[in-house]
């Protein structure tokens, strides 16, 4: 390039080469610095707050949209969730479970039966046409033998004694005169003073006289009979149980009283030939009474033979006690024994339509921390009650699982989370631990 010089020194510059600012477009024209475009002094910490917003609102659109997402991805797992719980089967109830046990029972057979008296005796009257003067014993007292329990009118046996005794004096008398007649008159036949037929004669009436003083004597005993026996006497010892007698009654040969010998009796029990064969004269057994008492008594003989219904009747002396009465109906138990059977709670039993039945708990396993269970209902056949317990007759699996109690609010197939004692227990141990403060 070569470079011109004017006169003055300063360089010239070729037109050709390099085009003056006129002839340039306005867009290319250059940007000539001027003192009014000069940044004033207060723009600067104006942009410096303008700056600060930005970044804070750009902070907080930010924090927003973040939220927004997490919100969106937790409704979309509780909705995940939600269909996974209407997918899994819920448990209708919690439950306690317990096992059957064997327990020690009494291998006792139960009978209905009635208490009677073991012997009786009925007294009656040895008079007849004589009224009851006194009553001198009632209904459940004590008697002995030999002891008066009622008077008749003996105002009669007693007139009647006196003319036995008249009746005894005058054939005395009679005797006395046909025999001295007979001791003064028959020596005279050994000088034939007298005939053999007149001595004959004196003899048959001293022996008419003897006849009737022995028929006076006899009729004088029997009207003292007739007065002692109007006073009725107990011929053995027991107890009143019925009275007939009334004052005024004229006795016509019924019994007037029916006594308890010594108080002893008996419960009379029917029960089936197939079950008699365990039980023996001498069995003990023991008989409720009413108010929760009970008498001991065992076994006195058997019934050779059935009776029309086809049972065996048992009889069984009972020992003495007060709240024993002839004629009650009670239930009574012939002590067989004791032996050992399968128990289960009485509150596991659930009874519908006449049947008795537990609910098993089957299938049990572990999901989610929590122990389930399937309902499974099971028919069993009780036995004897012991306190809170029955016996089973037809024995469960041993390890078999039953809900404790509340099983009629359940029903077969039935799922259930199984919450038993200990595990109930080790729970709020652990609650307890975490709720201590540290």
């Amino acid at each position: 390039m070569s470079d011109l010089q004017d006169p003055n020194g300063k360089p010239v510059v070729d037109d050709k080469k390099t085009p003056s600012n006129a002839d340039l477009p306005p867009y290319r024209q250059p940007e000539v610095a001027s003192n009014s475009t000069k940044m004033p002094p207060w723009l600067l910490p104006v942009l410096a707050i303008m700056l600060v917003v930005g970044v804070l609102l750009g902070r907080y659109w930010g924090t927003n949209e973040a939220a927004g997402d997490e919100q969106v991805m937790t409704s979309s797992d509780t909705v995940s969730s939600t269909s996974e719980v209407d997918r899994v089967e819920q448990a209708v109830l919690s439950v306690e479970t317990v096992t059957p046990s064997q327990d020690s029972i009494g291998n006792n057979l139960r009978a209905d039966g009635t208490i009677s008296p073991k012997d009786t005796a009925n007294v009656s009257a040895k008079v007849n046409g004589v009224a009851i003067e006194q009553v001198l014993v009632e209904e459940g007292q004590q008697v002995k033998a030999g002891q008066v329990l009622a008077v008749f009118d003996s105002d009669a046996a007693e007139q009647q004694i006196l003319q036995a005794e008249a009746e005894v004096a005058e054939a005395e008398a009679t005797l006395a005169n046909a025999s001295a007649d007979a001791a003064r008159v028959l020596p005279l036949i050994d000088i034939d003073a007298i005939s053999r037929q007149e001595a004959d004669r004196y003899r048959t009436a001293e022996l008419q006289a003897r006849a009737a003083l022995q028929a006076s004597k006899a009729r004088l005993s029997n009207q003292k009979l007739n007065l002692n026996n109007s006073q009725v006497l107990a011929p053995v010892s027991g107890i009143i149980s019925k009275k007939m007698a009334e004052v005024g009654m004229v006795s016509a040969g019924e019994p007037l009283f029916t006594i308890i010998k010594n108080g002893v009796l008996e419960w009379q029990a029917d029960i089936d030939p197939k079950l008699i064969g365990e039980v023996t004269v001498g069995t003990p057994v023991r008989v409720s009474l009413p108010n929760n008492q009970s008498v001991m008594g065992q076994v006195s003989r058997i019934a050779p033979t059935a009776d029309n219904n086809r049972q065996i009747t048992i009889y069984a002396s009972l020992n003495k006690d007060p709240a024993a009465r002839s004629g009650m109906y009670q239930t009574g138990e012939f002590l067989l024994g004791s032996a050992s059977a399968q128990t289960i709670p009485n509150a596991a039993i659930v009874s519908n339509d006449g049947y008795d039945y537990v609910m098993l708990v089957t299938d049990i396993k572990t999901q989610g921390g929590k122990t389930l269970g399937r309902i499974r209902q099971q028919r069993v056949t009780l036995g004897e009650r012991l306190g809170d317990k029955v016996a089973v007759t037809e024995p469960l699996p041993a390890d078999s699982r039953l809900v404790k109690q509340g099983g009629s609010f359940l029903n077969d197939g039935d799922l259930v989370r199984v919450v038993d004692d200990n595990t109930a227990q080790q729970a709020q141990v652990a609650t307890d631990a975490a709720q201590a403060p540290l």
